[in-house]
């Protein structure tokens, strides 16, 4: 395997609603063994262990770890309030070249994500078709179904965590040029067709991403049945995984998010094999094992970079002082919540380009019946004489 270098010093912002005092939570963590390197693999599953307890603990912290000696030397500093957490690692199991570790994080809250509902309501996120770059590149395995299965996964991981709430829209294809993705975008960070695309899907943000390499690092001979198998088991052959992931503000258009997950596994299967992603043969594969640990990463990351965001839902129906909301129960809502009322503008930059602009009406709307997809709220007088209108929005902060 080869050996990554990575830094031990590392911030991380992990967001969820307030707890009153200090909390312990256990939570799991694992990491790919890189070289027989087990003091980084420790020390990159004890990070995934330590953004998972944060999430569940309800806080937003700013936390500082460091390795000594294979040691996790931790120094959890909250931004506010300067509380010591600490972080312990109470086992860890090595199966393979895959380490899993439980850590028990002590927690405490901030108050920058704890004055507000917004953490109470499940976002929706549209994830949409990932692009591979090099399309050769599925031949070994016969993986060209990756650019719709892969984000189908993707978004499966997301409900697992249980934070967010994903919808597929595979089907569509951002990036009409893919070795540049994303700098098509504008120069203020939009990306002009997500706005429309997250509209049509009725989610609040929009996750793309490109496939950028699944390509084998070592020497193949596909014309030669026989030789390749002789050599099966006599070496590592050692396949890339690199995608990068994008996150985007729906009703803005702006780039929030952006990351590249770059790892390696084992082809332990016959270069002639015609498996499928996604297929249950290929998550018994040593690389299916190693993709499946990026899609929980990946999506973990989602969680922890939307998790303080405002909650936002279009209103689509205005009738006398009753208002429709494009979110209902299945985003966590019931009877009794108040929402503040934002009417949405245009505005035109230098260049002519529309941008998206919230201003806050002043006006609270209070929830009467809630459907799965869908909620009704009341306003206090009339919502002509409050100019209320479709496409303006409710945001809970």
């Amino acid at each position: 395997m080869l050996l990554f270098k990575r830094t031990f010093i590392f911030i991380l912002v992990a967001l969820l609603p307030a707890v009153s005092a200090a909390k312990s939570v256990d939570a799991v963590g694992e990491a790919v063994i890189y070289n027989n390197d087990l003091v980084d693999a420790r020390y990159r599953a004890t990070q995934q262990a330590i953004k998972q307890a944060v999430l569940e603990s309800g806080s937003r912290v700013n936390i500082k770890d460091e390795l000594s000696n294979g040691e996790l030397d931790s120094n959890l500093e909250i931004r506010s309030s300067g509380y010591v957490q600490k972080a312990r690692i109470l086992s860890e199991e090595q199966n393979g070249d895959f380490l899993r570790i439980v850590a028990r994080v002590d927690v405490t809250p901030d108050s920058q994500c704890s004055t507000g509902p917004t953490s109470y309501y499940k976002k929706t996120v549209g994830v949409t078709g990932f692009e591979l770059q090099v399309p050769q590149q599925a031949r070994l395995g016969e993986l060209s179904n990756i650019s719709r299965e892969l984000p189908k996964d993707l978004a499966d991981e997301i409900n697992k965590q249980g934070y967010l709430r994903a919808l597929t829209a595979t089907n569509i294809a951002i990036y009409p040029d893919l070795i540049n993705a994303p700098s098509s975008t504008n120069y203020d960070g939009s990306l002009t067709n997500v706005t429309r695309i997250s509209e049509q899907l009725g989610v609040q943000y929009i996750v793309s991403g490109v496939i950028r390499d699944i390509g084998e690092v070592y020497l193949r001979f596909p014309n030669d049945k026989n030789a390749k198998d002789m050599l099966d088991e006599e070496i590592d052959k050692e396949r890339n995984f690199v995608v990068d992931i994008y996150i985007y503000d729906g009703f803005s258009g702006a780039l929030l998010f952006e990351h590249r997950y770059n790892e390696i596994g084992n082809w332990d299967i016959s270069d002639h094999a015609k498996i499928g992603f996604g297929s249950a043969k290929f998550w018994s594969v040593h690389y299916g094992k190693v993709v499946q640990q990026a899609l929980k990463e990946s999506a973990l990351d989602t969680s922890e970079q939307l998790r303080c965001q405002p909650f936002i839902a279009n209103i689509f129906r205005t009738e006398g002082n009753r208002i429709h909301i494009s979110a209902g129960s299945l985003s966590g809502i019931k009877p009794g919540d108040k929402f503040n009322v934002y009417r949405r503008y245009e505005v035109f930059n230098q260049l002519q380009s529309a941008q998206t602009q919230l201003n806050n009406a002043n006006i609270s709307v209070t929830i009467k019946q809630v459907q799965p997809n869908f909620s009704v709220g009341e306003l206090v007088v009339d919502s002509h004489i409050l100019n209320v209108q479709q496409q303006d929005v409710v945001i809970a902060w």
